[in-house]
């Protein structure tokens, strides 16, 4: 160590190099790997500059404080190591080529530390074991020995690996992040010269802050990574922001395509007096649905999928009865072309498996629409075969086409969402670029695998292997039976406070000879399980003013002796809620409008029927009717009936004329299948106009004092009953009003308000015509 001018060397470089930490700490910055090196540079520095000024006055009293002295020249040596360790990890790190697949980059990453770990640990293990001397001469102190020279040594070592490294990389080394490194490895034989032959003059530590320096200028900078990161975060918006416009501008595409069949052909069918040509429309109305509804479900399936809610829902089925109804299905869509469809299903097929049956449906659908679409002429091959072993089968479904194939750099695209191939030559093709990647996550979804050989021009093979469980026939029959079940003697509790949501459920459970008890709020609810009611079990609505569904289950299970089985009852059809709602406390989940086979598996499970007695009851039933033959039938009464509803779908006169509602865009047919019959359908209508009496002054006045919370609660309920009778515009502005009120989003409601009231005083005027 130098008494001087060296020393005031250091000492500059200690205060600059404060100045650039507090500069370069006190900025936001860029949060990377690099940003990471470059804190420790600079902090090394800042200690090893303080270490180097430290070491100089202890050295000038030496005999005064040896220990220290010690301590504090050894510190310096480990500081020139890891300085120099830190900025050779750098050198490696920019140099790893940043198009390698992120695998090849995390273990070049990894190798890349190991090394400079493994050394910088030898290099302190021998500069702390070697000796070192000090030199005093006419007050001119350093430090020298064998450890000083390991040391220096060591750096030389590190600088000639840098050169090797950017004689690799020499096509990137006019990159400005290599432009200190080679500042260094100048400087550092500029200082190497001088200091062997005026030892006094410690440049070293000065050369290291003047790299950290030009560091921050040429690759650290955070103001200039945080500009480079906003500038790729835009230019991805921006990408992403085309990928959306292109999506939309094809799924407009695809959805207006069977929309307009569905509506011009469903025009022609309601002014066609031909039952021929009535019939053939009606067909074409039934394909474009189908076509509709598969877009509209691909887009769901794919948000799902991204959301990691999609479940896999188990049953039992029969999967060479499955496969020949699609072969059936895809039939009818080759239509005319000139495609022979060939089916081949293995013998030793199970009759019986247990696995998602829907998924699996799902995936060779998509393959084999693809096919169809594709293949002009030739052949497409259908194939399952399959390998039992244990319990377990081995689906081995294989789709094979004589279409026109893929290229082979497509191969890598073929299964990205909203990716089309070719499409400049399928632009007659429908479809929105989905199917393919559904198909693929669906099938890693069920754990299996999906492969693809093709030849651009001649054809694609799918090959798809999926395992199942083999199930029992017996276990087969015991669903079926079980959804067919009537219960007697049960009682069930209803609370919700939408007077019709309570009727509709009232209706199907009294079909299922179940006794049914109604609550029209949580603390009615809970005053019935007080007062000793027993049921057997519970359907809760989730919202509910003034306490909710959940709120009303904690109170419930606050009581040490309540144990009956509590179902949410919710209109949130979104798959993967269930969830939810079981983690919450409730033991199951149905949503509105009830699902009648989902409602049967839940009240099996809670109430616990014993299947074999379903079966041996269902069996009774079955031979009561084979022993008495009994025909139900028609009577007088009923042909009168008749008679009387077609004379109101004749009637040119408005009351109780369904025609009448039609018209109206009320979808009658759907809420009569809902409800059970017309009858049904009036009552409700009525019911829905008396609740709404005290409904819409409610939400005035909530809209009026911003009261969100309760205002959601109404349009919640309006929703439900919109949604039970058909008010299809309805429906869909309460849905809006309450995503929105939810929110807490006023200036929405208050800006859209009037027309939700607009159409509800339209449908009011449509029901008081009709009644």
């Amino acid at each position: 160590m130098a008494q001087n001018p060296g020393n005031s060397f250091t000492l500059l470089s200690l205060l600059y190099i404060i100045l650039l930490a507090f500069v370069y700490f006190i900025k936001p910055r860029a949060k990377n790997l690099e940003t990471k090196i470059y804190n420790l540079v600079i902090i090394t520095c800042l200690v090893g500059n303080t270490i180097s000024l430290g070491t100089y006055y202890f050295m000038m009293h030496l005999d005064v404080y040896p220990i220290l002295n010690e301590i504090f020249a050894r510190g310096y040596l480990l500081f020139v190591l890891t300085f120099i360790a830190l900025i050779s990890y750098y050198v490696l790190i920019i140099s790893i080529d940043e198009k390698a697949p992120i695998q090849k980059k995390n273990k070049q990453l990894q190798y890349s530390r190991l090394c400079v770990l493994l050394f910088t640990v030898i290099a302190f293990f021998f500069s702390l074991v070697l000796p070192i001397e000090y030199v005093s001469d006419s007050g001119i102190v350093y430090s020298t020995g064998s450890a000083v020279k390991f040391v220096f040594t060591s750096t030389r070592l590190y600088a000639f690996m840098w050169i090797v490294v950017l004689l690799l990389r020499i096509k990137r080394i006019k990159e400005k992040k290599y432009w200190p490194m080679i500042l260094y490895i100048i400087l550092g034989s500029i200082v190497s010269y001088i200091q062997g032959n005026h030892p006094e003059y410690l440049l070293s530590t000065s050369m290291m802050v003047f790299c950290t320096f030009l560091m921050y200028f040429t690759i650290e900078n955070p103001d200039v990574k945080l500009i480079n990161e906003l500038e790729l975060a835009k230019n991805q918006a921006e990408k992403a922001n085309r990928a959306k416009s292109d999506f939309l501008s094809s799924m407009s595409h695809e959805i207006r395509t069977p929309l307009n069949a569905i509506v011009c052909l469903s025009e022609i069918i309601n002014s066609s007096d031909d039952i021929k040509e009535i019939h053939e429309d009606s067909k074409d109305v039934v394909n474009a649905s189908h076509t509709l509804l598969e877009i509209v479900n691909g887009v769901l399936d794919i948000s799902r999928i991204e959301a990691d809610k999609m479940e896999i829902v188990n049953t039992t089925y029969n999967p060479v009865e499955e496969f020949e109804d699609l072969s059936k299905l895809i039939e009818t869509r080759i239509g005319e072309k000139d495609i022979k469809f060939r089916t081949n299903f293995a013998e030793d097929i199970p009759n019986c498996l247990y696995g998602d049956k829907g998924k699996i449906k799902q995936i060779v659908t998509n393959i084999l629409s693809n096919a169809v679409k594709y293949t002009e002429k030739g052949y497409i091959d259908f194939d399952v075969k399959c390998i039992n072993k244990n319990d377990a089968c081995k689906l081995t479904i294989s789709i094979k086409d004589t279409g026109r194939g893929i290229k082979k750099e497509q191969m890598d695209k073929l299964f990205t969402k909203f990716n089309r191939l070719d499409e400049d030559k399928n632009t007659t093709i429908e479809g929105t670029g989905l199917g393919l990647a559904i198909t693929k996550s669906l099938v890693e979804l069920m754990g299996g695998k999906i492969v693809v050989d093709s030849t651009y021009g001649e054809g694609s093979k799918f090959t798809i292997f999926i395992e199942q469980q083999i199930a029992s026939e017996n276990m087969a029959m015991e669903e079926k039976i079980i959804t067919n079940q009537v219960y007697n003697n049960k009682k069930v509790l209803v609370v919700d406070d939408n007077k019709l949501n309570i009727k509709v459920a009232s209706k199907i459970f009294k079909e299922l000879n179940i006794e049914v008890d109604e609550a029209n709020s949580g603390f009615e609810c809970i005053d019935k399980i007080e007062n000793g009611n027993k049921y057997d079990i519970i359907f809760m609505d989730i919202m509910m003013p003034k306490m909710s569904g959940v709120e009303t289950l904690k109170k419930l299970k606050n009581n040490k002796d309540f144990s009956i089985p509590v179902v949410a009852l919710t209109a949130d059809a979104m798959e993967g809620k269930s969830n939810k709602y079981l983690e919450v406390g409730f033991d199951d989940y149905i949503t509105k409008p009830i699902n009648r086979d989902k409602l049967n598996q839940i009240l099996n499970k809670l109430l616990k029927i014993d299947n074999q007695n379903i079966k041996d009851d269902n069996q009774e039933r079955e031979d009561e009717n084979i022993t008495e033959d009994k025909v139900i039938p028609v009577t007088d009464e009923d042909v009168q009936k008749l008679k009387e509803v077609e004379e109101k779908q004749s009637s040119e006169t408005k009351k109780g004329n369904i025609e009448f509602l039609k018209e109206n865009d009320i979808d009658v047919d759907a809420s009569i299948e809902l409800l059970g019959d017309i009858e049904m359908f009036n009552e409700t209508l009525k019911d829905f106009i008396e609740e709404s009496k005290e409904r819409i002054p409610r939400l005035i006045k909530n809209k009026m004092s911003e009261n969100m919370s309760d205002y959601a609660i109404d349009v919640h309920a309006m929703k439900s009953d919109s949604k039970y009778l058909g008010f299809k515009k309805l429906a869909e502005l309460s849905y809006e009003h309450e995503m929105k009120s939810k929110a807490s989003d006023y200036e929405y409601v208050a800006l859209h308000f009037e027309e939700l009231i607009e159409e509800y005083n339209r449908i009011k005027k449509i029901i008081d015509n009709y009644l």
